[in-house]
């Protein structure tokens, strides 16, 4: 019995370091896309209903980002408690489950597509850095020939 709980609890915190590290990796992305995209970095990465909004701003639109949260938010349970009393927010359990199986799958895609726009971003980036070495290339060398 001993070594099945030790076993659990190993398993445990492997998942939870996993989890922290995707977590840390998904932040560090949306700041370096919002980088690429504004020019500035952002906390917005770091805080967590704000990176799913900023992963569809950025990605798509405003609009989009919205639309995930308000997935996110419509797919789970809001419970308040106020001394002996307690409100439960929550749709039916049926649509609670398709809306959080069309969030995951929402929140997948924008995934893909902001990885794929950073990408496109990415090297267009690398492609102006080349042309404007070039460009200082040719005109050292034409100031040099006709310096001469």
């Amino acid at each position: 019995m001993n070594e099945t709980t030790t076993f659990l609890y190993f398993c445990i915190a492997v998942v939870v370091v996993m989890l922290i590290a995707l977590y840390m990796a998904f932040a560090v992305f949306l700041n370096n896309f919002n980088k690429k995209v504004t020019g500035t970095s952002t906390v917005m990465s770091w805080i967590p209903f704000a990176n799913v909004y900023l992963l569809g701003k950025l990605t798509f639109s405003k609009d989009a980002g919205y639309g995930l949260i308000a997935l996110f938010i419509l797919s789970g349970t809001l419970r308040l408690t106020f001394d002996r009393t307690t409100i439960i927010l929550s749709l039916p359990n049926v649509l609670q489950v398709i809306l959080g199986a069309v969030f995951a799958g929402a929140f997948i895609a924008t995934l893909i597509f902001g990885i794929n726009k950073y990408d496109k971003i990415s090297s267009q980036h690398t492609n102006n850095k080349k042309k404007t070495v070039k460009k200082e290339e040719i005109a050292k060398a034409n100031d040099e020939f006709f310096n001469n």
